[in-house]
Order: C-alpha cells, then sequence, then structure tokens
C-alpha cells in the first residue's frame, strides 16, 4: 500500500475516533425529540407525578421527562419503576418504563430542569 494510502486511512480512522467520544457525551442532541441521556451518567430518578420523571445526573444536571401519559402507579406507594433498555443510553419518545405493579408506560420528551 502506498504512503499517501495509508496516511488517508490512518487520517480517517483519526476521524471517525473523534466521532465516537463526541458521541459519549452523557446528553445527546440539542432538540428535545432527540435527547438521549447515558445511564452510566444518571445519578438517581424520581417520579413527580403520575406523569413526570426527574433524572439527576452525576454532573449535577437535572433532566424531566414528561411521559407520553398517565402512569398510574408511578407515585404513591414506592414509586418504584424500571427501564426497559438495550443500550448505555435512554431516548426521548423511544423507551418504556415498568413500574412495581407491572404498567408499562413510555417515555416523552426531555426538559432541562437544571
Amino acid at each position: 500500500m502506498n504512503r499517501f494510502l495509508q496516511g488517508f486511512f490512518a487520517a480517517a480512522a483519526l476521524a471517525a475516533s473523534g466521532f465516537v467520544v463526541w458521541g459519549a457525551a452523557p446528553v445527546q442532541a440539542a432538540d428535545t425529540h432527540n435527547v438521549c441521556l447515558n445511564v452510566i451518567e444518571i445519578k438517581n430518578t424520581r417520579a413527580t407525578s403520575r406523569r413526570t420523571i426527574e433524572f439527576t445526573m452525576i454532573d449535577g444536571k437535572v433532566w424531566r421527562n414528561d411521559l407520553i401519559s398517565d402512569c398510574p402507579d408511578l407515585v404513591g406507594s414506592s414509586g418504584a419503576f424500571s427501564e426497559r433498555t438495550h443500550t448505555d443510553w435512554i431516548c426521548a419518545n423511544q423507551q418504556q418504563i415498568v413500574t412495581e405493579y407491572g404498567n408499562v408506560c413510555r417515555l416523552g420528551e426531555f426538559t432541562r430542569v437544571r
């Protein structure tokens, strides 16, 4: 392989690695339709109503998710829920949560609170 092609592939690999590092940020996307939170960066979650969950990040930022519809037993007893995820990201309008009583509720838009 000539030196030009070697340099080209090295530059392409370097550029691709930059995109990977950029994509590893705790929050992706600028608009609320496409916000994704890195699960590794989530410190805790708290249901504040039947339709709202706050995600506190380890850097202190707080994101509110407004669920698509009411989630009946999200608050009340213990407010416990689990998130269905197949990646390291929780994304607006894509994931579901399951409450302790088995109700399945869908996440909606994320809004940064602080």
